[in-house]
């Protein structure tokens, strides 16, 4: 079905709890769409910000997807904002 291992098993996980093709499918990248919605809110709020006003860079995004819980693969940035906890 596609080269993403974990997508694949979820699949055939929902196929053989019953699903056909199209409820596994549905369900599928409705649960995706839920998962990446909140990053993609953070992202489209920068770049509006960053073209509407500008004097923001790379650093920021990265800032505020962290400070939402998403942080980049592989980031060590030590000068990162700390968490409040």
């Amino acid at each position: 079905m596609t080269d993403q291992p974990a997508r694949t098993a979820a699949y055939d996980a929902l196929m053989n709890a019953g699903l056909n093709r199209y409820e596994a499918n549905t369900l599928l990248n409705n649960l995706t769409w839920e998962a990446t919605a909140p990053v993609m809110e953070i992202v489209t709020e920068y770049v509006v910000e960053s073209n509407d006003i500008g004097g923001l860079d790379c650093n920021d995004l990265a800032d505020r997807l962290r400070t939402a819980g998403y942080p980049l693969v592989g980031d060590d940035d030590h000068d990162a904002p700390e968490d409040d906890d």
